[in-house]
């Protein structure tokens, strides 16, 4: 691990250095590290199983250089997680680093519980916007304030999706030109989905997370040239034609190629995501699913005999509707997961220094993200951190991930973006069930507009 570290720490200083200074910041150093005094941090975050080691290991990097602040690595359990940081947050003795979503970091700065970062930068000398990805770095700002840093990445969640090669060979399909349309998608998923008097037997294609339908609809609306909202994220416009054509294709894809929405959920029941050995793309069961870029670390680790063999696994981009001239593939970032690590303003300032010393040098420092998300085989939100050639050398389908973090599109959220998702996952279910595409989706904008309205006129 540690040749590793040293190899991508070599390779990556001198491009990180001209994008970081001045003053330099490869090491990301922190400012001066608060101080120098004895200081002691909890990071509360969920950065578990596999990851628990890595994050350990940048905590060990970081103590090389600031072995003044000792950073307790508070790692939690996903079970009543938006729960557990509301409360952390809100508390008399927070947490002193707190890794929260986009939506909870701009409703903590909107509660005015959370520290923005702007005079921590401003001192640190650093320029974030040079070092990030424009989306991924205006994803942490909230009414013109910095809040944090990203990491990972919160693009190439969604622009992305892994596929079984055998399974296309299986099906005279040619393995090396995966669909790029809708269409396309189709007549390959046909090709290869199986049904039997139990369900299905072999799916060409999973289309949904079938957990999370909001998601999942506006993942393909992008595809189709839609917008949840107005830019200014004031307007929403999930209803309208793009959006009524997204829902009405979904519902008939899964309805004629996977035997209804029960049916994907059933199939996809007993081994959820990449983390489990019998998960079905593995197994020559699920030809094409829909990934974001942890996928390749998890098909790594559960799977290296796959992992090794890039003739039994391909990666590209999501598809886009052939019959809309204004459409082409396309990802979605800071829908959801677009995770950052926030100060809570209910501490001592000694805190709140170490804090931002260690945010810093984990969202930008060589050996801190960058070798955090180069260890997992996911692309970091610092741009020079990707174009590191070890990441070629790991994945033979980097060029294909660089692409899909160039197509992603940031969307504009506000804090009710848990209870829109929630009014939109009502209507694709309904949608499913038989409803009508135009009824629902209008029903669900006005619900939607009305919270909008509402947040805005008080803010």
């Amino acid at each position: 691990m540690k040749e590793k570290l040293v190899f991508l720490g070599l390779a990556l200083i001198v491009m990180l250095s001209p994008v970081m200074s001045p003053p330099a910041r490869a090491q990301a150093q922190g400012p001066d590290c608060a101080g120098g005094q004895e200081v002691t941090i909890t990071f509360m975050n969920w950065w578990g199983a596999t990851r628990e080691p890595l994050m350990n290991q940048v905590i060990a990097n970081f103590n090389e250089i600031c072995p003044n602040i000792t950073v307790v690595n508070a790692v939690q359990s996903w079970d009543g997680r938006e729960q557990l940081v509301a409360t952390a947050v809100a508390s008399n003795e927070p947490p002193n680093l707190i890794m929260t979503s986009r939506t909870e970091t701009y409703q903590f700065a909107y509660q005015g519980l959370i520290e923005p970062i702007g005079s921590f930068v401003e001192a640190s000398g650093i320029d974030p916007w040079s070092i990030f990805y424009e989306s991924e770095i205006g994803n942490q700002v909230f009414d013109g304030e910095l809040y944090t840093m990203p990491l990972p990445t919160a693009g190439g969640i969604s622009g992305l999706y892994l596929y079984n090669k055998e399974m296309f060979r299986q099906a005279g399909l040619d393995p090396d030109d995966p669909p790029e349309t809708w269409q396309e998608l189709e007549a390959a998923t046909a090709a290869m989905t199986e049904l039997d008097a139990f369900g299905i037997a072999k799916l060409g294609a999973n289309i949904l997370l079938v957990n999370d339908l909001s998601s999942s609809f506006v993942y393909w609306l992008y595809t189709n040239d839609g917008q949840l909202y107005s830019d200014d994220g004031r307007t929403v416009l999930f209803n309208s034609p793009q959006g009524v054509e997204t829902l009405e294709w979904m519902v008939n894809f899964v309805n004629e190629y996977s035997d209804g929405l029960e049916a994907v959920r059933d199939f996809m029941a007993g081994a959820p995501d990449l983390t489990t050995a019998d998960f079905p793309l593995f197994n020559e069961l699920l030809a094409i699913e829909f990934v974001n870029v942890s996928a390749f670390g998890h098909l790594e680790n559960t799977d290296p005999e796959m992992w090794a063999d890039p003739e039994m696994w391909g990666v590209a981009l999501r598809p886009y509707n052939a019959d809309n001239p204004n459409a082409k593939s396309a990802g979605v970032s800071g829908l959801a997961f677009s995770w950052g690590y926030t100060i809570p303003v209910n501490q001592p300032q000694e805190t709140k220094d170490a804090a931002y010393a260690f945010l810093e040098f984990l969202a930008t420092a060589v050996d801190g993200g960058c070798y955090f998300l180069f260890e997992q085989g996911r692309p970091s939100p610092v741009m020079a951190c990707n174009e590191d050639p070890a990441y070629y050398d790991a994945n033979p389908y980097w060029d294909v991930v660089l692409d899909s973090l160039e197509i992603d599109v940031s969307v504009s959220i506000t804090p009710v973006q848990g209870q829109i998702n929630d009014i939109l996952s009502r209507a694709v279910e309904e949608a499913f069930y038989g409803a009508d595409a135009q009824t629902v989706l209008d029903r669900a904008a006005e619900e939607a507009q009305a919270l909008l309205d509402e947040f805005w006129s008080e803010s």
